[in-house]
């Protein structure tokens, strides 16, 4: 799968990839988590707000 193939994707066929997705590393400020998953050859940065209720993916990056 490439990028530009994820990123038409419905959100929850997204949500579906990332479930077995490998997580490379998360950090936190003030507003949300962060997390950066590997799916095949490239990456993508979920954003995770308990306090703003949201959960959304904010970038993909290809290699």
């Amino acid at each position: 799968m490439t990028v530009e193939e994820f990123n038409i994707l419905s959100e929850g066929e997204k949500k579906e990839l990332l479930i077995d997705a490998k997580k490379i590393t998360e950090y936190e400020d003030d507003i949300a988590k962060h997390e950066l998953f590997r799916i095949d050859n490239f990456f993508v940065e979920v954003s995770i707000s308990v306090t703003y209720r949201f959960r959304k993916i904010t970038n993909t990056y290809s290699l």
